[in-house]
């Protein structure tokens, strides 16, 4: 048994690898859901690999490293302990680990890259190409009024009782504009994907086939269909059609533009003034006021 896990992770550890990133609410499961669908991926859940394991191990190596400058603790012939160019192929052997614990009855013959979803993942993409410096990035992005409105519905109990809506739709938005801004900073010259949640559900199979082939796999049209449907939100959420309203599910309503119908006036305006120029840059409706006052 122990050969046969050594040679599943030997495989694994060769393969390309991709991370899927975006802030909560923005699509990210559906995303993970449709990639690992696909017949020669596997796209992990929310593991937090990169900024949870990574530093776990990159600080148990760091340590026994400097442990070696110790007098008291090494005895000639001296020792000289891992570099952090050494420690990375053990970090990346790590992920392929992972990935061998997770891979239920995947068809390991057809696999072709791995990936890890996690909307962390948006806050540690240096990490990540430090580690996989040829790895894809998939930035999923959704208009921050809808993510505003979903987030501020999942999260409401383990928000502090006294932040109220308004100022948690300021909050995400200000965000929102932030994070895209640094993570296109940190993605210049690399292998990295934007794509609109709107996007993906207007044209499911030619975003699907197009994100398919950045990753490098097949883009056949049966694999394409049958990963966009296993992925459908009518599936996910159990049978409810895009629209109906589950505040108790994570695939609450799956439509977009819904902020439309539950943002007052005055929440909207703040979303404006936090990321307007950012949001009117990637085709989301912001009204001239809110552009002109915008801070981002």
């Amino acid at each position: 048994m122990a050969d046969g896990v050594e040679a599943i992770i030997q495989r694994l550890y060769g393969l390309p690898t991709f991370f899927v990133a975006g802030l909560p609410r923005s699509g990210t499961t559906w995303l993970q859901q449709m990639l690992n669908a696909h017949p020669e991926l596997l796209c992990l859940g929310e593991s937090h690999f990169v900024n949870d394991m990574v530093p776990g191990l990159y600080n148990v190596l760091w340590k026994f490293t400097k442990s070696r400058s110790n007098p008291e603790r090494t005895w000639a012939p001296g020792v000289v302990g891992p570099q952090t160019e050494h420690m990375l192929p053990v970090l990346r052997m790590a992920f392929a680990s992972l990935a061998a614990a997770n891979l239920g009855d995947t068809d390991l013959s057809r696999l072709r890259a791995i990936g890890e979803k996690n909307p962390d993942n948006l806050y540690h993409a240096e990490r990540v190409w430090r580690v996989f410096p040829e790895a894809r990035i998939i930035h999923i992005i959704r208009d921050p009024r809808d993510g505003a409105v979903s987030g501020f519905a999942r999260f409401r109990a383990r928000l502090p009782e006294d932040l109220t809506r308004p100022q948690y739709v300021e909050a995400y938005a200000k965000d929102w504009a932030s994070r895209l801004q640094t993570v296109r900073g940190v993605a210049q010259g690399r292998p990295y994907r934007e794509i609109r949640y709107e996007d993906l559900h207007a044209d499911t199979l030619g975003r699907a086939a197009d994100l398919f082939r950045f990753i490098g796999v097949s883009d056949a049209p049966a694999d394409v269909a049958a990963a966009t449907d296993a992925a459908s939100f009518e599936r996910l959420s159990g049978g409810r059609r895009q629209g109906e309203v589950d505040a108790a599910s994570h695939f609450r309503r799956g439509e977009v533009e819904g902020w439309r119908d539950e943002l007052t006036d005055e929440e909207v305006r703040l979303a404006e003034l936090k990321a307007g120029r950012m949001m009117a840059s990637l085709g989301y409706a912001v009204s001239e006021e809110g552009l002109a006052q915008a801070e981002a």
